[in-house]
């Protein structure tokens, strides 16, 4: 991670919407190119995370990458870092601080195609436990456990 990035994790305040909906439209059409994004809408933000915890990472007070969870189901829905801060340790930051606030089992879900994202699931400990299919394509269903 870059040492003189000083990240603060903090719970999705009301003033972060505007940045967030930019960041999850971006990163979105710039991670999932074999789908078509032409149709991704602005506040989508708003009805894909509702009534979930939502952890928001920001560097200078600047949104730069979030993670939200259902937590009654311990799972994971979101996890996006702006694209020029990406491979800096941000991701795993949000990923670790959301595990503290879930019970394990923890489960999510990533498209088969996103190559980077299972990769990096799998280097957090995340454990590969089935396959499914969605509108957006095939799906790896992942599980963390927590050592004892």
């Amino acid at each position: 991670m870059n040492s003189t990035l000083s990240i603060d994790i903090t719970t999705l305040q009301p003033n972060d919407l505007p940045a967030l909906r930019e960041l999850y439209l971006t990163v979105r059409q710039a991670t999932f190119t074999w789908l078509d994004t032409s149709q991704y809408q602005l506040y989508a933000f708003d009805t894909d995370t509702a009534g979930e915890l939502t952890l928001v990472a920001r560097v200078d007070e600047v949104v730069i990458g979030f993670i939200s969870a259902y937590q009654p189901d311990n799972f994971i829905h979101h996890l996006y870092v702006n694209n020029e801060f990406q491979g800096q340790g941000i991701g795993t930051m949000l990923l670790n601080t959301m595990l503290e606030n879930l019970q394990a089992p923890v489960r999510l879900k990533c498209l088969k195609k996103n190559k980077a994202g299972m990769a990096f699931y799998e280097r957090n400990g995340f454990v590969r436990k089935e396959t499914g299919v969605s509108l957006e394509g095939v799906f790896i269903v992942f599980e963390y456990q927590r050592d004892i």
